[in-house]
C-alpha cells in the first residue's frame, strides 16, 4: 500500500493542474472570507421586534430587500426631525402590525439629496414606500396643514399603499386633537392607555438557530469559502482518479492484484492519497487563514480549519469514486464538475432555500455542505452539537463512500 500512495503522489506533483486547483482555491477563498461587505444574505427578524420596534439602519444606502418584511409593507424612514412626534408616528405605525418601520436618522438632509436616495430606492431596492420627516414636521402635523414636514413616496405596486395613506392620517389626526390639551405627548399616552394592548410571541422550533445580522454575513462568506474549497477537493480527487483509470488500462491494477492485493486495500491505498492531498490543502488553507482575523470567521480558526479538512476529505473521496465509477477521464472530469456545481446551489450555499419546495429542500440534506453550514451556525451560537454532528455526519459519508469505491473497483475489474 505504500508503494501505491507514494507513485500515487508522485504522479500528482508532476500534474500542473494539481498545483493549480492546490493553490488557487485557498487563495479564492481567503479572498471572500476577507470581504467587508455587509447584506450578504436575507435577514430573518423577530416577529416580536417587527411588530412593536422601529428597525434602525445606520446608513442612508443600506438596502432593505435584504431584510424579511415576514409579509409586512416594507417603509424605508428618513428622520430628518428626530423629535417626541416623529418618534410617535413611527411606533404606531409599527404596532399596527401591518407595517415594518426600518429608520435611518438623516439630520440636515437636502431636498436634492432625498430626491437622490429616493431615485436609488426605487432603482437598486425593494421597498413598498420611503417616507420623509423633515425639521418643520411637528409644526406641520399640530397645525394639520402637512406640506414639507412629511413626504411619502409610494415605490412599488402593492395595494397597501391605501393601507399606509389611511394610518398616516389616523395617526395625524390623533396629533390634531392631541394639541387641544396643551400636553400633547401626555394626551398622546393617555390615550394610547385606553386602547386594548396587543402582545406579540415569537414561537421558534426547538431546534431553530437564532443568528444576528453578523453572524448571518459570517456564515454566507464561510458558505461561499465552502464552495471554493470543495471545488479543490473535487479536482484534486478527479487527478487521483485519473492515477487509477491509467492503471487499469495500462495493466498496473492487474499487476498489482498478482501480488495478492485486495480490491479494498487498492482503493484504501488511493483514499489515504486522497487524505494526504485533502490535508496539503487544509494546510495552504491555514496558512491563508490568518491573513482574516478570528473573530471575522464567526467560529475559532481551528475549528474553521478542521471543517475544511472533513469536509475536503469527503469531497476528495466522492470524486474519486465517481472516476473509478466511470472508468473514463472526460467522464470522470464532468461529473466531478457536475458533482460540485450542483451540491453547492442545492446546499445553499450561494443563496437560501427557505423559500423553495419540500422536495428541494429533501434534496439539500444529501448534500454535504448542507450539514456543515447548519454545524457552522450551531458552532456560531456556541452549541456543542455541532461538535457531536460534524463527526457524525462525516463518519456517515466515509462508510458510504469507502463502501460504495470498494465495490466499484471490483465491478470494474470484472466488467473487463
Amino acid at each position: 500500500m505504500k508503494s501505491i500512495i507514494y507513485s500515487t503522489l508522485k504522479l500528482l506533483f508532476r500534474n500542473a493542474g494539481f498545483w493549480f486547483f492546490l493553490i488557487i482555491t485557498p487563495i479564492l477563498s481567503t479572498l471572500i472570507l476577507k470581504d467587508e461587505q455587509t447584506n450578504l444574505s436575507s435577514y430573518e427578524m423577530n416577529g416580536s421586534a417587527v411588530a412593536s420596534k422601529v428597525v434602525e439602519i445606520e446608513t442612508a444606502e443600506e438596502k432593505l430587500a435584504y431584510y424579511s418584511g415576514k409579509g409586512r409593507y416594507v417603509i424605508k424612514v428618513y428622520d430628518a426631525s428626530g423629535s417626541e412626534l416623529s418618534e410617535y408616528l413611527l411606533s404606531k405605525m409599527t404596532e399596527s402590525g401591518a407595517f415594518m418601520v426600518c429608520r435611518v436618522k438623516t439630520p440636515g438632509m437636502t431636498g436634492e439629496e432625498l430626491e437622490e436616495r429616493i431615485r436609488l430606492d426605487a432603482e437598486k431596492d425593494r421597498l413598498g414606500a420611503a417616507l420623509f420627516l423633515g425639521q418643520s414636521f411637528d409644526d406641520e402635523a399640530t397645525s394639520g396643514s402637512v406640506k414639507d414636514g412629511m413626504k411619502v413616496f409610494i415605490l412599488s405596486e402593492d395595494e397597501r399603499k391605501s393601507l399606509l395613506n389611511s394610518e398616516l392620517t389616523m395617526i395625524l389626526g390623533q396629533i390634531r386633537r392631541a394639541k387641544e390639551s396643551g400636553d400633547i405627548m401626555g394626551t398622546l399616552k393617555s390615550m394610547n392607555e385606553t386602547l386594548p394592548k396587543k402582545t406579540v410571541e415569537t414561537l421558534a422550533a426547538k431546534d431553530e438557530i437564532l443568528l444576528s445580522n453578523k453572524q448571518i454575513d459570517q456564515r454566507t462568506l464561510i458558505g461561499y469559502a465552502f464552495a471554493f474549497m470543495t471545488l479543490g477537493f473535487v479536482f484534486t480527487g478527479i487527478f487521483i482518479a485519473h492515477t487509477t483509470i491509467n492503471e487499469k488500462k495500462d495493466m498496473v491494477l492487474t499487476r498489482i492484484r498478482l501480488t495478492r492485493l485486495r480490491d479494498v486495500q487498492y482503493f484504501t491505498a488511493k483514499f489515504l492519497s486522497g487524505a494526504i492531498v485533502s490535508a496539503l490543502l487544509t494546510a495552504i488553507m491555514a496558512v491563508c487563514s490568518f491573513l482574516i482575523p478570528e473573530e471575522k470567521l464567526g467560529v475559532s480558526r481551528f475549528i474553521f480549519i478542521l471543517m475544511i479538512f472533513l469536509l475536503g476529505l469527503i469531497f476528495c473521496s466522492l470524486s474519486l469514486l465517481l472516476g473509478i465509477l466511470f472508468d473514463n477521464v472526460m467522464s470522470a472530469n464532468i461529473a466531478a464538475f457536475s458533482l460540485w456545481s450542483l451540491s453547492a446551489m442545492l446546499a445553499g450555499l450561494y443563496f437560501p432555500l427557505d423559500s423553495t419546495t419540500d422536495t428541494v429542500k429533501m434534496i439539500s440534506y444529501l448534500m454535504p455542505q448542507k450539514w456543515f453550514l447548519s454545524i457552522t451556525e450551531y458552532l456560531m451560537t456556541g452549541d456543542g452539537k455541532g461538535y457531536i454532528m460534524m463527526l457524525g455526519v462525516t463518519a456517515a459519508y466515509m462508510v458510504i463512500i469507502l463502501s460504495l469505491g470498494s465495490v466499484g473497483i471490483k465491478f470494474r475489474s470484472n466488467e473487463g
